[in-house]
């Protein structure tokens, strides 16, 4: 997967005022991400309020890529995971992950029903009551 979204993902200047650091040791790296403001606001919170994104801006803190605990990951059995079934929520106008890697990410992953909404990638708040609404509709069918 995180080959895939390298491929898809944001590029070089496409990050804008995003800052990048490293930590650990060259055994152990951590690679670490601080979105910037003018990012947040044109990829991952670009239908999101303005209110919304305000508030993201003052609590956004330095976070992980996940890049070397996801590399060294076990692989999901069938055994455990496969017996959980799976549903997934496209979000249409996701500029992050677009709609065609996450229709990517559905089929390798066995997932049983999938709905959409039109949604940036933080559709908490771009779109909380379709959210809602689709997760409680999930959650009756598969309960």
């Amino acid at each position: 997967m995180l080959e895939k979204f390298a491929e898809i993902g944001p590029k070089g200047e496409e990050w804008q005022d995003t800052l990048f650091s490293f930590h650990g040791t060259p055994e152990e790296p951590h690679t670490c991400v601080h979105m910037g403001c003018e990012f947040m606001k044109c990829k991952p919170f670009h239908l999101s309020s303005a209110e919304d994104l305000a508030l993201q801006m003052l609590l956004n803190r330095p976070g992980s890529m996940f890049v070397e605990s996801l590399s060294k990951a076990k692989k999901f059995t069938d055994e455990r995971y496969g017996s959980v079934p799976r549903v997934y929520i496209v979000c249409t106008e996701d500029l992050m992950m677009p709609a065609s890697f996450q229709r990517w990410m559905i089929e390798q992953n066995g997932v049983k029903e999938v709905m959409e909404i039109p949604a940036d990638h933080m559709p908490v708040f771009s779109t909380p009551t379709e959210l809602c609404h689709s997760i409680l509709e999930l959650a009756r069918k598969h309960a």
